[in-house]
């Protein structure tokens, strides 16, 4: 087993995890919001086992792609004066007003994309003359060019990187996606997400796949995550037995690698199906005060 790598830029990532924690430690205030998330029918494809672009994926895809996209706190009129009454030029102040939050998070990822003074330029406009409605269009033409998805899938791989090792906030996250399998009838169901179901509220059990197994045990330092005996050279990768579901399927857990923990035998024997179950305690990578 070899654990793939990804690049880690960190732009605003652990601004990114900080309002995730927040949406899932108070969802109830965040409700109408995430109705978009997993209201109106969309819960369901939920239901499709272990995708590689997990659940979380989608809610952070969903959460960042929303952040990224704000243009409420842009105080356009005060962007404006401070270029009017700067004596130097726009680079030489301490941040260039016209460079908007979206154009530095694209500059530090490398993507390539007119800058706002550009597009004013091509409608026969200058920085003093923009509007607010002048922003939300140029941030809808970047939306449109396709930069923003590349730019908004780095920030969620980032993101996921970040929080995939949060046992605590997966649960949180889990619970919250059980609620709305939970709630749903298989009457109501598409036909082609039918074989997914063992009953209404409650998803069927399917093998765990190889990928899934190795990235939780990764994850967990080949170790039960309860009673945090050593695992590796017992487990055998290829048996499902010490792989729990977090949120049990019959409470309306996710097939979702987000889902999965480390158990051993009897720690795994010892869960009830009716507990959504995991541990505060991580291995330590060092002891920062050993001799």
């Amino acid at each position: 087993m070899r654990p793939s790598e990804i690049e880690i830029r960190f732009f605003d990532t652990y601004y990114f995890s900080n309002v995730i924690t927040n949406v899932l430690a108070d969802p109830l205030a965040y409700i109408r919001h995430l109705d978009d998330f997993y209201g109106d029918g969309r819960e369901v494809h939920f239901s499709r086992p272990f995708p590689r672009f997990s659940a979380l994926h989608s809610f952070l895809e969903f959460v960042i792609g929303d952040l990224i996209m704000e243009t409420g706190d842009i105080k356009l009129d005060i962007r404006q004066d401070l270029l009017a009454n700067a004596s130097q030029s726009a680079e030489a102040l301490n941040g260039d007003p016209t460079i908007f939050p979206l154009n530095e998070a694209l500059q530090h990822y490398g993507f390539g994309h007119a800058s706002f003074l550009g597009w004013l330029s091509e409608r026969g406009k200058v920085f003093d003359d923009a509007r607010r409605d002048d922003v939300d269009e140029y941030y809808s033409e970047l939306s449109l060019s396709g930069v923003v998805s590349d730019l908004v899938g780095r920030c969620v791989d980032e993101t996921f990187y970040v929080l995939f090792t949060n046992r605590q906030l997966l649960i949180s996250f889990n619970s919250m996606m059980s609620r709305q399998i939970n709630d749903i009838d298989l009457d109501g169901v598409p036909e082609e997400y039918l074989h997914n179901f063992e009953r209404s509220g409650a998803l069927r059990r399917v093998g765990v796949p190889r990928w899934a197994k190795e990235a939780v045990y990764f994850r967990d330092r080949g170790r039960c995550v309860l009673c945090r005996c050593d695992l590796s050279g017992l487990l055998s990768v290829g048996s499902d037995k010490n792989f729990d579901h977090m949120v049990p399927l019959a409470l309306g857990g996710l097939n979702d690698i987000t889902n999965l923990q480390l158990l051993c035998d009897k720690c795994n024997l010892r869960k009830s199906k009716g507990e959504a179950v995991t541990s505060d305690f991580y291995q330590a990578w060092y002891e920062p005060n050993a001799a």
